[in-house]
């Protein structure tokens, strides 16, 4: 299925742009006709909807973010497979990701706005370990900065759940090269350390 602005995915969410696009996944934004309010949609990409790894990938994210309810992650308001599509109905952020704001910005952060930001994702980290989940990805890519200074952590694309990541070892090393953890770097066993040691 080819998407562009005006398709219409179950009857209810209707594709106005491409807003983004990621190694697994494009992202659109939507109108969501049933409840009247602007979303973002997560598509896996066609040409991995067909690898069994991908999808497994996909589904990993929709399960861990539709476990999460926290005011710095972003929220997840449907996950849904239908016309050939598996898709992830989300918060439509307004605002920037942390490594575009930094760029923005042209010089490093002042130690308070670092605080007042890491201390966020530390949060929203917080919330999600408690839950079982470790992130896995955590980089500034990852993190968006809204309007009011406020920072919500997207991209739970390889999201595990804790009791599988303690049940098997990592088939290969996941993650950012500039922020992975040497465990997770060496396929090793992870826990929520190493999403301490990334941010």
């Amino acid at each position: 299925m080819i998407l562009s602005a005006g398709t219409m995915l179950q009857d209810r969410y209707e594709i106005l742009e491409k807003i983004g696009s990621g190694g697994m996944s494009e992202v659109y934004k939507a109108k969501c006709h049933k409840l009247n309010r602007l979303v973002a949609i997560k598509i896996l990409k066609p040409e991995l909807a067909s690898d069994a790894e991908f999808r497994r990938r996909f589904q990993a994210e929709s399960q861990a973010v539709a476990m999460l309810s926290h005011v710095n992650i972003v929220g997840v308001y449907d996950v849904c497979q239908s016309d050939g599509l598996n898709y992830i109905v989300m918060e439509l952020i307004d605002g920037m990701t942390l490594k575009q704001y930094m760029q923005k910005r042209g010089t490093p952060l002042k130690w308070q706005e670092a605080l007042h930001f890491i201390s966020q994702v530390l949060r929203a980290l917080d919330h999600a370990h408690s839950r079982g989940i470790i992130h896995r990805d955590i980089k500034p890519h990852n993190i968006m900065v809204l309007r009011d200074g406020s920072l919500k952590v997207a991209d739970f694309g390889i999201a595990r759940l804790t009791s599988a990541a303690q049940a098997t070892l990592t088939q290969e090393a996941l993650g950012s090269v500039h922020y992975i953890s040497p465990e997770q770097a060496r396929g090793d066993r992870i826990d929520a350390r190493s999403d301490i040691y990334s941010a």
